[in-house]
């Protein structure tokens, strides 16, 4: 895919490289080395108007800032329209466009190469999060695994699947990402 000129870029395309970029540079070199503290990392991946999904973000956003967890284990990618950075990213996890909205839960661990697909619902939502869907039972399998308590693990967990980065761990998948956009 070849770069396109900044002016060419959506918004949508400008605002998700913008922090495709800063979420790498987190994974790198996180200042206060909690890049290797912290088990997990959620990427979400959500149109603009998922509104419950962008609502089960800010969920998981409260919860791993009380357990620990920065700015790099937690990203959000297509809140303001399809950009090329989440297709890229739906492509290095072997997800289409249809598979949207849809959180990918991937370990932190060095090299580890598989991550877990948990499909989250679309639209509007009518009154409370509905806790009894599987994006609540896989934060609350990270919760352990946050505070040390168990390694990080959402097998068999209802409505969540097992899913490849393509490119290898977390950080080689973000590379590959990267490369793919020509960036």
């Amino acid at each position: 895919m070849s770069t396109a000129s900044e002016q060419e870029l959506s918004h949508a395309d400008r605002h998700d490289l913008d922090k495709l970029a800063r979420w790498k540079s987190g994974l790198d070199g996180a200042p206060d080395g909690s890049a290797a503290d912290f088990p997990a990392c959620a990427i979400f991946l959500v149109g603009p108007e998922d509104r419950e999904a962008h609502d089960v973000f800010r969920r998981y956003r409260s919860a791993f800032e009380e357990l620990g967890g920065g700015f790099h284990h937690l990203v959000i990618f297509g809140q303001h329209g399809v950009s090329t950075t989440q297709v890229a990213f739906l492509s290095e996890v072997e997800l289409g466009k249809e598979s949207v909205p849809a959180l990918v839960i991937a370990p932190m661990a060095d090299g580890a190469q598989e991550a877990w697909c948990v499909w989250l619902p679309k639209g509007e939502r009518d009154g409370e999060l509905d806790e009894s869907q599987a994006w609540a039972a896989a934060l609350e399998a990270v919760r352990p695994a946050a505070t040390g308590k168990a390694d990080l693990s959402l097998e068999g967990l209802p409505g969540v699947g097992a899913c490849a980065l393509r490119h290898g761990g977390l950080s080689a998948a973000v590379d590959g990402v990267l490369a793919e956009l020509g960036a």
